[in-house]
Formats: structure tokens, C-alpha cells, sequence
């Protein structure tokens, strides 16, 4: 894998590692109640310390500058960097692969609002970000729908190089990805990327950021 994502002017993003040499967490499928899987190990059995505190999680609001179900592009040359819903960022592989996003009307399963953000990657690490401040000594359980058409997601709650992955597993079918972090562990950016080199196709809706309780 390439050692850094291309970004615009901004600060450089973390890097990274090859995936399969990091701790792995089990996808949570979907259905109508929260399905258990191995994921679950990782994630508190306590109440969560706060609500969902992830920007426009619903992917409801559109960016100021992309038009409603208006696609936007960007490579390291061209195009913006804002994904086409507000608060998140597109990012790219190092060989600068054109990434596009666009938000539609949703069909997630328990969809609360009405649109979702479709994405494609013209590579692998394609996908949205989002930073978490202020999130130093804290742990966090982190959690997205995603509906795969191409390529393979993972679900992160870091750009470096250590703390857990979740995977996707199905291809035309919504499932919830979720990891939780620990005392060992560090969240500064909420990452949902395509990990194929083939490029890919994916959906995204219902992304939770929830504080745990730590040691739980």
C-alpha cells in the first residue's frame, strides 16, 4: 500500500498500513435489531456517555458548494476536496485516482431522515473522513450502514496505523459496520474507505459516534 493518502493544501493525513495486519473487528449485519457478532467483544456493555456526536451523521445536509444530487469529483489536480454531504471530506490513494460522491434519496434499513451518500473510488482507499476533536483519553464506538456495489469497505476510527477495522462482508446488501476503541487506542478521524485496487461502488447512511464508557 502507497504511505499516504493524497490530500489538497490542508495538513497531510495520517497513513494508512496494509489492513490485514490490523486487528480486525467483525462486521454487525443488517436487520431490524442490532445483530450479535464478534464485533461485539470490543464495544462496552454499559450505556453510552453521549449522544451521536458525529457531524451531519445522517448525511441529510448537503455542502454548501455541491447542489442536491449534484456529483461531485476530485483528484489531487483537480475538483474540491468536500464530499457532497457537509462535514465529511473525500481522500484518495497515492496514485491520485479520481473519487466521486454524490447524496441520494436513501433506502437504509430504519433511515430516520432521507438521503444517503453514494461514493466511488477509482481505487483502493477511496473514501469520506471526518476529524474528531478534542477526543484525546476517550474511547468511542464507532458505526455506519453500508451497501457495497464494487470493491470491499472498512470502518475506522483512525487514519494511523493501530486500533480495530471492520470490514464489510456482503455485496448489494445493507450491513452496519461498528468498532469501539479502547484505553490503547486513539480516535481522530472517522474513516469509511473502499479497500480494493480495482476501485469500488459504495453507499453510506446512519453513522454513529458514541463515547464509552472506558475499561467497560
Amino acid at each position: 500500500m502507497s504511505p499516504l493518502f493524497h490530500r489538497s493544501a490542508r495538513p497531510a493525513f495520517r497513513p494508512l498500513p496494509t489492513l490485514r495486519r490490523l486487528l480486525c473487528a467483525a462486521t454487525c449485519l443488517a436487520s431490524a435489531a442490532q445483530a450479535t457478532s464478534p464485533a461485539s467483544i470490543y464495544c462496552p456493555a454499559g450505556e453510552f456517555l453521549s449522544g451521536n456526536v458525529a457531524v451531519n451523521p445522517g448525511l441529510e445536509t448537503p455542502h454548501p458548494l455541491v447542489p442536491l444530487g449534484q456529483t461531485t469529483c476530485w483528484t489531487p489536480t483537480s475538483g474540491g476536496i468536500h464530499a457532497a454531504a457537509e462535514g465529511w471530506t473525500m481522500h484518495s490513494s497515492n496514485s491520485g485516482a479520481q473519487v466521486c460522491s454524490t447524496l441520494l434519496a436513501s433506502n437504509a434499513p430504519g433511515n430516520q431522515g432521507g438521503r444517503m451518500l453514494r461514493f466511488k473510488a477509482g481505487s483502493n482507499e477511496g473514501g469520506i473522513t471526518q476529524p474528531v476533536p478534542g477526543a484525546a483519553g476517550k474511547t468511542y464506538m464507532f458505526s455506519a450502514w453500508v451497501k457495497v456495489s464494487r470493491g470491499r469497505v472498512a470502518l475506522q476510527p483512525n487514519g494511523g496505523g493501530a486500533g480495530p477495522v471492520s470490514w464489510s462482508s456482503k455485496i448489494g446488501e445493507w450491513e452496519q459496520l461498528r468498532v469501539c476503541t479502547d484505553a490503547t487506542g486513539v480516535t481522530d478521524s472517522l474513516v469509511i474507505y473502499n479497500q480494493a485496487a480495482e476501485g469500488g461502488l459504495f453507499f453510506v447512511d446512519r453513522v454513529e459516534l458514541r463515547e464509552t464508557t472506558p475499561g467497560n
